[in-house]
């Protein structure tokens, strides 16, 4: 059994809040999963391959992290996993949105966090490229912006967990950007949301979220067809209770941003095959 770090007080009552949250049921949640079908018309590819082990399901994030929310929901409603999302420390420092977040599942992205619900056997969702990838340029659609981060590779490796890598076309094309965050960083508005509280005093400056632009301009998003594809698990049951290498990390890391890359491709030419079969109206309201 690996041994886990003993958690401070602080952190042990977060774990126990997140345990407690179950999958959310009722009207709501029905209501939101028929929108979310209608409206983005998603399809699900490679779900033969889910395996039934719990699982740290790696995607690629889109701008202003609707996917997220999108995909934890038709996970749970449709195919019975609730997956519990991994966030931003930065995010979580924010007590309104924490308690907000917590309620849907959501989880502090922090490593004993982590460790102590791969312990519990949790399916956990990341997206390694975070905030970065979630205030992104048009430019970066569909780009994996991960920098140096590798917690999650030695974290998998550690607790002997299976990878499920897993790819988002359509969320990075639902919005459009009337101003960028460089942009948005020099805004009354900006200032504004610091002093409510509704985004953290020291944000740093490339982490502002751009002002978007979504259906016919507004804020909501575009219908864009959806698609997401699973890649082959990589089970790291081998690695369990060992601390891994450098070089093995990087090896590992590469291999699901292999997967990633290739899964976003197929489902690019999925899309492209499939395009005749949305409706003009969609098409229109998609541009």
């Amino acid at each position: 059994m690996t041994d886990r770090p003993a958690l401070s007080p602080e952190l042990r009552a977060h774990v126990e809040r997140v345990l407690q949250v179950r999958a959310p049921t009722g009207p709501a949640v029905s209501a939101g999963a028929a929108f979310a079908r209608r409206w983005f018309k998603p399809t699900f590819s490679g779900l033969e391959r889910l395996s039934h082990q719990p699982a740290l399901f790696v995607g690629n994030h889109s701008l202003l992290a609707l996917d997220a929310f999108i995909f934890h929901l038709l996970m749970h409603y449709d195919y019975g996993r609730f997956l519990r999302p991994l966030g931003d420390r930065t995010l979580f420092a924010n007590e309104q949105y924490r308690n907000t977040v917590v309620e849907l599942g959501a989880v502090l992205g922090h490593p004993d966090v982590v460790t102590e619900l791969m312990a519990h056997q949790q399916d956990l969702l990341l997206y390694p490229g975070g905030t970065l990838e979630a205030v992104k340029s048009p430019e970066q659609r569909y780009s994996l912006m991960w920098g140096n981060r590798y917690g999650f590779i030695r974290l998998a490796a550690m607790n002997g967990y299976t990878i499920v890598p897993v790819a988002a076309v359509g969320p990075d094309e639902y919005f459009d950007q009337y101003l960028s965050g460089a942009e948005m960083e020099q805004t009354q508005l900006v200032q504004w949301l610091i002093a409510m509280g509704i985004m953290p005093a020291d944000i740093r400056s490339d982490l502002i979220p751009p002002l978007p632009a979504g259906l016919l301009g507004s804020p909501l998003p575009k219908p864009k067809t959806t698609y997401y594809g699973f890649g082959k698990p990589i089970t790291l049951n081998a690695y369990k209770g060992k601390a891994i290498s450098r070089r093995q990390q990087q090896n590992l890391r590469q291999k699901v941003e292999d997967s990633l890359e290739a899964e976003i491709k197929n489902l690019l030419l999925l899309r492209e095959r499939r395009r005749h079969k949305d409706g003009l109206l969609r098409r229109l309201l998609s541009v």
